[in-house]
């Protein structure tokens, strides 16, 4: 994860990137995720999970470099997802870093249409499953144990931009990773997967 982190922050500085081409903002929204599992030829998945997202994002406009209207935008965003279950859920907490090329239709000066695709690459740094028992709630670590830490996906998003500053979106996220944990012989037994569709909102300044 280091080296594809390090890669790209070096893609970004070999851009000569003026104080015109790149703004930043602050992003938010809410989360609808689930857990998809498949287990000795079995899919399984969980209830919708609502969470939450928060952090703060950049743009970098890249009309120079491909035609008008591309833009490139990275985020880093606390990511809370998840799955529901009867009688437990799972609060599974990431750092998270999407990165996406985009592009803006502008029908106004005060109304664009916006889309961006790309990779995300996140960190857990808090999980836990949470199950009632006798009334009480028993809460057992998942990272490390039941799950992978990293987890690496794509993401996709659609809205719109008004007056320049606030944007609204819809988007879906889904990992490409088998996030089950591996035994210390190096096997699994299934596989895990999240997928999140959210509501998101971001102000650029």
């Amino acid at each position: 994860m280091k080296r594809i982190i390090i890669a790209l922050l070096a893609v970004v500085a070999a851009v000569n990137v003026s104080a015109q081409e790149l703004r930043w903002g602050v992003a938010g929204g809410l989360n609808f995720a689930w857990e998809r599992t498949k287990a000795a030829g079995v899919k399984m998945s969980s209830d919708s999970y609502i969470g939450f997202q928060a952090g703060a994002k950049a743009e970098m406009d890249f009309s120079s470099y491909l035609i008008d209207g591309f833009y490139l935008e990275g985020s880093l965003l606390y990511n809370l997802k998840g799955g529901s279950y009867s009688g437990s859920h799972s609060n599974l907490g990431y750092l998270q870093l999407p990165i996406n090329l985009g592009y803006r239709l502008t029908f106004s000066g005060d109304v664009s249409l916006i889309g961006s695709l790309g990779p995300y690459f996140a960190l857990g740094v808090l999980g836990k499953d949470v199950e009632k028992v006798s009334g009480a709630k028993v809460k057992t670590d998942v990272f490390g144990t039941r799950l992978q830490r990293f987890d690496f996906g794509l993401n996709y998003k659609l809205g719109v931009e008004v007056w320049n500053q606030w944007q609204f979106y819809l988007g879906l996220e889904h990992s490409l990773l088998n996030l089950a944990k591996k035994d210390l012989d190096g096997a699994t037994h299934g596989k895990h997967r999240l997928v999140n569709f959210y509501i998101g909102t971001a102000y650029m300044f």
